[in-house]
């Protein structure tokens, strides 16, 4: 049985990356059932993606997002520094996905804002390509 859960916020997956923990990530998203969904910035890495490398377990996840949403669950996609390029796209909606660079939703009555980190990094706003540099380090 999954477990029905109000507000997921998932960070940092950077799918299209070696890097990245896809099958954990698929195994905690077929165990819940969320009511609204917070994918908050550098969900694809478009840094460092190449299109030689996007196993499976990445584009079955992008496949559970848009089963997620084809059932109603509500999908706010926060832009952040490895995926940058979709900054464009902000206020695009398809189905229940919305892509957003800053936005505030409703909690339980209350505001609350959301955003990537990156908003706070000095490096992304003055040098950018050091923190590209140092991406590619990691």
């Amino acid at each position: 049985m999954k477990r029905k859960i109000d507000l997921v916020v998932l960070s940092d997956i950077h799918l299209g990356t070696y890097g990245c923990h896809a099958k954990e990530v698929l195994n905690y998203l077929n165990s819940i059932k969320p009511k609204q969904l917070v994918l908050n910035g550098d969900i694809f890495d478009i840094w460092q993606f190449r299109k030689r490398y996007f196993p499976k377990a990445h584009i079955l996840i992008i496949k559970k997002l848009f089963s997620f949403a084809a059932k109603g669950t509500k999908i706010y996609y926060i832009t952040g520094n490895h995926d940058e390029a979709l900054r464009r796209f902000a206020g695009t909606k398809m189905c229940n996905i919305r892509i957003l660079n800053k936005p505030t939703l409703e909690l339980d009555g209350k505001k609350a804002w959301f955003f990537h980190g990156d908003v706070f990094d000095a490096t992304m706003k003055h040098a950018k390509w050091v923190a590209k540099l140092g991406s590619w380090g990691l």
